[in-house]
């Protein structure tokens, strides 16, 4: 019997945490695979993600333009109620067996609103983490209308199974962009060099010599301090003696006032020392960071793919708090003298052991085999005995 699954693709980093898993898929004779491309990836200032598709081979079934810019709560409020105008229209007409939604954003609240409400099940991956900003609202949202979830961690199993989800229907996979660095881990190129491949703007990086990889994101519950936390971890960066290939943030409430901070120090002090990027291929990107020194910001990438890599992580401020870390990760204020004492002792360390908390390599495969081999349903309502009052 085949399968008909759709999947929703709204930021660039949503690519890199599905990639194994659309493959596998599109690979398996028996899956009918509908993706759906919208959100900040059909913009190219936050990196437009069709093309990349394409060029790896993947069809493309729907393109939605739903994004209200603006950078303010408004914005990604408005954002996610036309996503949900959008996404309930395609996915009328597409009529899958489910629907894959990712992790946190708001844009994965206007897919599951959607199809709940249309009776198609929804099968959520990332669910049960714990974090900050507004991202920690949306998961555990999406997880109480999801029907199946697909989580990272054991402790992820424990939180979807608190909030009083059917344990048969949560699955540890593990996550796929684990599977990427996996492939990286063992056959990268450790003399990969990303100015060959992609412009961007800035100094010169030698790459035999150490640097830094900064991403930066705004907290948007947090959003009107972003330019002035920006600077402190811009002074923090400029006045050390590293290279680093630095880029933008993603599309979150505040990201104006990030970006504002970045483009004044590329353009009023010029840094020889620093590139800046948009975007590029998750395994670029991925192997950029296995060869840095150190991950720097508030990015997850930080907190899940260097865990499994092993790579030095300085983590600033509130957006990955409480989240599941392994011992790469230096937690740090964001205050430029914290964040330049944190690089320092992290640069020093070197490489830390290995850790699998977030999967170790199939995570895709094992969700394709439980779609194929799972007839999907929506769940039914709660009964009095499971509520433990």
């Amino acid at each position: 019997m085949s399968t008909h699954v759709a999947i929703c693709l709204t930021s660039r980093g949503n690519y890199a945490r599905t990639g194994t898993l659309l493959h596998a898929l599109d690979n398996d004779p028996d899956t009918e695979l509908d993706i759906i491309v919208a959100g900040a990836s059909m913009i190219r200032k936050y990196g437009t993600l069709s093309e990349l598709l394409r060029e790896d081979g993947l069809e493309i079934e729907r393109e939605l333009y739903n994004v209200l810019e603006g950078g303010t709560p408004v914005a990604s409020a408005k954002t996610t109620g036309l996503g949900m105008i959008e996404f309930t229209s395609v996915l009328d007409e597409l009529d899958p067996d489910g629907v894959i939604t990712i992790a946190d954003r708001y844009e994965t609240m206007s897919v599951t609103l959607a199809a709940s409400y249309l009776n198609i099940p929804v099968i959520h991956t990332q669910g049960g983490e714990i974090t900050g900003s507004i991202d920690e609202k949306v998961r555990h949202a999406t997880t109480k209308m999801a029907d199946y979830h697909f989580v990272s961690t054991e402790k992820s199993v424990d939180v979807v199974e608190g909030l009083g989800e059917e344990d048969d229907r949560v699955f540890l996979t593990g996550c796929p962009s684990i599977d990427l660095v996996e492939d990286i881990d063992q056959n990268g190129d450790d003399q990969y060099d990303p100015q060959e491949d992609y412009a961007g703007v800035g100094g010169q990086i030698d790459i035999n010599e150490d640097y830094l990889v900064v991403q930066y994101h705004p907290v948007a519950t947090e959003y009107m301090s972003e330019y002035d936390r920006t600077w402190e971890l811009i002074n923090a960066v400029d006045d050390l003696d590293v290279q680093a290939f630095w880029f933008w943030p993603n599309m979150d409430a505040g990201t104006n006032q990030v970006s504002k901070a970045i483009r004044e120090y590329r353009d009023q002090r010029s840094p020889d020392d620093v590139r800046f990027y948009i975007n590029m291929h998750p395994d670029d990107y991925l192997t950029l960071v296995s060869n840095s020194a150190c991950m720097v910001g508030n990015s997850s990438v930080g907190i899940r793919e260097c865990s499994y890599l092993g790579k030095p992580t300085v983590n600033i401020g509130n957006r990955q708090q409480m989240r599941e870390r392994g011992p790469n990760v230096l937690d740090v204020k964001c205050e430029t003298e914290d964040i330049k004492d944190g690089i320092e002792q992290q640069l020093s360390v070197g490489p830390y052991e290995q850790s699998t908390l977030y999967g170790d390599g199939d995570a895709g495969e094992k969700m394709k085999q439980i779609i194929r081999q799972t007839d999907l349903t929506m769940k039914q309502p709660m009964k009095p005995e499971q509520l433990n009052l």
